[in-house]
């Protein structure tokens, strides 16, 4: 019983003692009534927190005015409740809110007015984050200078310098834009702003039109300056159809990467209704970047407390409002201040606010400037496909359909020891990349110096050294065997002038392919190539003239000779033709020098159109390449142009006129007209090169190499090889080639039908050669006898006529020689034809005369025989007989002596017949 007793008595001390001390606590401890202007009461850790506090046995009493009615976002309706929790409450130290950004911002005002400390945890703007303009509004959200701050470092990481911003216009995101271009502003050679543009979007269906075409011309814009990380700052609205845009421009994918100001939302606000389909806007985010605060802490290196904890493990599993934590760390904030009992003191506060530090539930809580030192999660919006159990883990490619977007943390962001220093990024996942790197943050620029390769290059020049080692042989073997007879019939001096313009063609295109890049030495690739350039042109220019020119020269000796009826007349010599390839030559270095004096050649550097690179779409080829070339240089090349194609044409002309000569005394003609044929062509065919655009140097170099190696070795090959060939199956000169001659015939040529009386002259002429030929056989004999006769001193004695007077001498007979004629006319009887014939041989016998006085007189100049200085009177000049043989010749034969009267007058008589006339005969193998 007494123990009873006992234990029943040390109850109820216990309690009255715990009683005492209980109300003896109390009353030091200082009651507090929150005051709040709330959007919602939907905030339960305010409730939990004040439990906690209450549980912590700390010095104040933290109490909730339940009595306040929620506020609107609605600046008037707030401003009243504000005004009448003023009159009512004497006791108003500070006030905890979650008002909209417009509603905050008169509160502020009148805050700084009163000097009425205002904490919010919902807001983030930087417009109510100036500690100058309001110094007594306090942030539990990291604001959007955090953001950039936690931005910046993230461009740091993946090293991307250049970017473009996108803001909506307005305070918030205008703001926002500014403070990330002053922060990077800083360090201009670090960051390049490429471009930046705001969205003035309008609200209501009859502004969607304009909304669209502003949202289109920005990304046109952003994809011609080649942005490719694009820093967005918009709402969920705006974002939605900029995505949609951005799936029609195609500005999303591999090559573009959007990071975008993070929403504080749990909801998927890309389910708004656009002009796109769900999975195109989901295609265009997937990628995307955002920075965004946190809902609860994921920093687990910290040690929480255990009140914290707690309500971790209560509330994190259940979606309540975004900010619920947030507000949980405010009233905590609060009963910290209130516990430092020197709230009352305005000028403290500030100090008091900058001391807090404690671990929360949205981490580390510290202020700075009024601002929240907090924690930042860079996140990335992936695609993926949704399962059955509501998962969305396996990644959803651009091509499938029925996909979903999840977002996976990247890094977190925050300020380990120091306020004041850059947020450290730490990595939470990787990346997932559209492709196997992340995005560039531009199209590379690769400079590239377009230049002939060198394979290209070594095989143009070995082609191009084969033939100058031909082009020198040939030169050796037509001065070893210039004396021979095939050789010398050819003009060898011309042939060697053929040889030095194709060496110097072949010099011409090794020098064409010549570029700075194979000069190691950069700092004289001006002053060589400036000399290159020169000569290329100057090379080019001559060895056309000496080659060309050459062959031109020969082809007109032909064509003079063999247009003209009076053909003993036509005699050039090769000092005649080299005097036209030296006027060429000439021309030539006269037109050179004055391009060089009036519009020097110089080495340019030209940088042509960018393109895509092959194989990467990220990389741009910036090109570039060398060209010689002076101001007017498109004017002297066409005067160029004009005077070689004149020459050509008229080169081609006159090949085409002599085609059908043969000639064995010029044994190459026939050869040279196919040169200058080939010729022509080609240069031809270069010019259409010039066309060609400028980026396909390659081909551009290599035709024009083929061209010139083609018509040269063209050239040498029909000149020289038939004397080479000829030369090796007569090393020694021994054969004699007839003495032919082809007649030109008309240019307008057309295969004509022989009549029988052309086919009777034919037979005729036939005969009359015959017998001057045997007239020359029997006069040589002759000559032999009397020169014989004169050699043994016996010319006094002789008492006949001299033969050369008998050969001028009508009267003397001479042995004639009747050859049966052959006619197929018809028409007339064989009396008739035999008469004719007869008649024809005797009035022919004074032509027949003259030409063998003609070709004897030359021969005998060469034996220097001695004639009397004046010839008997039995000797008749040629006019004479001229006129005693015109009467007689019939009518069929005087139209055909016509011509033939026209070019024999000039050698009426021997004394006409000078040496270098009959020179000139002999040159042209008209006498032999």
């Amino acid at each position: 019983m007494g123990t009873a007793s006992f234990r029943f008595i040390f109850i109820i001390l216990l309690f009255v003692g715990s009683t005492l001390t209980q109300t003896f606590l109390n009353v030091d401890r200082q009651k507090v009534i929150l005051s709040s202007l709330l959007t919602h009461s939907c905030y339960p850790s305010i409730n939990f927190a004040i439990e906690q506090i209450e549980a912590a046995q700390m010095d104040i009493e933290l109490k909730l005015n339940e009595k306040e009615d929620t506020i609107p976002c609605d600046v008037g309706t707030s401003v009243k409740v504000l005004f009448n929790m003023l009159n009512q409450t004497t006791s108003l130290s500070v006030l905890m809110t979650d008002a909209c950004q417009n509603v905050l911002s008169y509160i502020a005002e009148a805050a700084t007015y009163l000097h009425l400390p205002v904490f919010s945890f919902t807001d983030s703007d930087l417009s109510l984050s100036s500690a100058d303009r309001y110094p007594f509004v306090y942030h539990l959200v990291p604001s959007d200078h955090a953001h950039n701050l936690v931005r910046k470092q993230l461009l740091q990481y993946f090293n991307w310098t250049r970017f473009g911003l996108i803001y909506q216009q307005g305070s918030k995101y205008t703001l926002v834009a500014n403070d990330f271009s002053d922060l990077t502003a800083m360090d201009k050679k670090q960051w390049e702003i490429n471009v930046t543009r705001g969205i003035p979007y309008r609200y209501g269906s009859e502004w969607q039109d304009d909304n669209m075409e502003n949202m289109r011309t920005l990304l046109k814009d952003f994809k011609a300056r080649d942005v490719r990380i694009i820093i967005a700052n918009f709402n969920q609205i705006i974002a939605t159809h900029m995505f949609c845009h951005a799936v029609r421009e195609h500005v999303y994918g591999s090559r573009y990467q959007w990071i975008i100001l993070g929403y504080p939302s749990l909801a998927a606000w890309w389910n708004e209704k656009t002009n796109c389909s769900k999975q195109d806007i989901i295609r265009a985010i997937n990628g995307t970047f955002q920075t965004r605060i946190p809902r609860l802490s994921i920093d687990d290196t910290e040690e929480r407390p255990e009140h914290v904890l707690k309500y971790l493990k209560q509330f994190s599993d259940l979606e309540q409002d975004y900010f619920d934590a947030y507000a949980y760390d405010t009233v905590w904030s609060l009963a910290y201040i209130y516990q430092s009992k020197l709230l009352f003191n305005q000028s403290n506060i500030k100090k008091i606010i900058d001391k807090i530090d404690f671990i929360g539930a949205t981490g580390r809580v510290r202020y700075l400037n009024s601002g929240r030192v907090g924690e930042i999660l860079v996140e990335q919006y992936v695609a993926c496909r949704m399962m059955k159990d509501g998962s969305c883990k396996i990644p959803c490619y651009e091509e499938d359909n029925n996909c979903n977007l999840t977002v996976v943390k990247l890094f977190l962001a925050k300020n380990v020891d120091s306020k004041t220093e850059l947020p450290t990024l730490y990595k939470l996942n990787s990346v997932m990349w559209h492709g196997n790197s992340p995005t560039r943050d531009r199209t590379d620029q690769i400079v590239q110096f377009e230049h002939i390769y060198l394979s290209v290059f070594i095989s143009v020049t070995v082609t191009s050294a084969i033939g100058l080692f031909i082009s020198i042989s040939l030169f050796v073997f037509n001065i070893r065997f210039q004396t021979h007879r095939y050789i010398r019939m050819s003009s060898p001096s011309l042939n060697n002038i053929i040889l030095c313009g194709c060496m110097l063609a072949y010099i011409t295109t090794i020098l064409m392919g010549v570029n700075s890049s194979l000069f190691p030495e950069k700092s004289s690739i001006n002053k060589f190539m400036n000399m290159i350039c020169v000569m290329r042109g100057w090379l080019l220019c001559i060895s056309f003239t000496l080659a060309f020119g050459s062959m031109f020269s020969k082809t007109w000796r032909v064509h003079s000779i063999f247009t003209n009826i009076h053909i003993t007349k036509r005699a050039i010599h090769d000092s005649r033709l080299l005097a036209v390839v030296g006027t060429l030559l000439c021309i030539d270095l006269f037109f050179l020098i004055s391009w060089q004096i009036f519009d020097p050649i110089r080495r340019k550097v030209i940088y042509d159109d960018p393109y895509p690179h092959e194989h990467d779409e990220d990389i741009q080829i910036h090109p570039y390449y060398e060209v010689c070339k002076g101001e007017f240089t498109s004017f002297w090349l066409l005067l160029l142009i004009l005077y070689k194609g004149l020459l050509m044409f008229f080169g081609s002309f006159l090949s085409w006129k002599t085609r059908h000569v043969t000639i064995p005394a010029l044994n190459d003609s026939r050869y040279i007209g196919l040169s200058v044929y080939i010729v022509f062509i080609c240069c031809t065919l270069g010019l259409l090169v010039t066309f060609i655009p400028s980026e396909q140097i390659q081909l551009s170099y290599f035709l024009i190499s083929l061209f010139i190696i083609i018509c040269t070795t063209s050239t040498l090959g029909f000149v020289f090889v038939p004397k080479i060939i000829e030369v090796s199956r007569d090393p020694y000169a021994r054969r004699r080639h007839p003495k032919t001659i082809g007649r030109l015939l008309h240019a307008n040529f057309r295969p004509i039908l022989f009549t029988k009386k052309q086919l009777n002259n034919a037979i005729l002429d036939n005969h009359q050669l015959n017998y001057v030929f045997n007239l020359q056989e029997q006069t040589l004999e002759r000559l032999m006898e009397q020169l014989k006769i004169c050699s043994m001193k016996k010319i006094a004695n002789t008492g006949g006529p001299y033969e050369f007077e008998r050969l001028v001498n009508r009267n003397v007979g001479i042995e004639e020689e009747e050859d049966e004629n052959f006619t197929i006319d018809d028409d007339e009887d064989e009396d008739t034809i035999i008469e004719q014939l007869i008649l024809n041989n005797r009035t022919f016998q004074g032509r027949v005369a003259r030409a063998v006085s003609l070709c004897l007189y030359n021969k005998i100049q060469k034996a220097q025989m001695y004639w009397p200085e004046t010839i008997g009177s039995r000797c008749a000049s040629i006019s004479q007989l001229e006129d005693a043989e015109d009467h007689c010749l019939p009518s069929t034969m005087r139209s055909e002596s016509t011509d033939l009267k026209s070019s024999e007058h000039e050698y009426d008589g021997l004394i006409n017949l000078d040496a270098n006339r009959l020179e000139q005969m002999h040159e042209t193998d008209l006498i032999y």
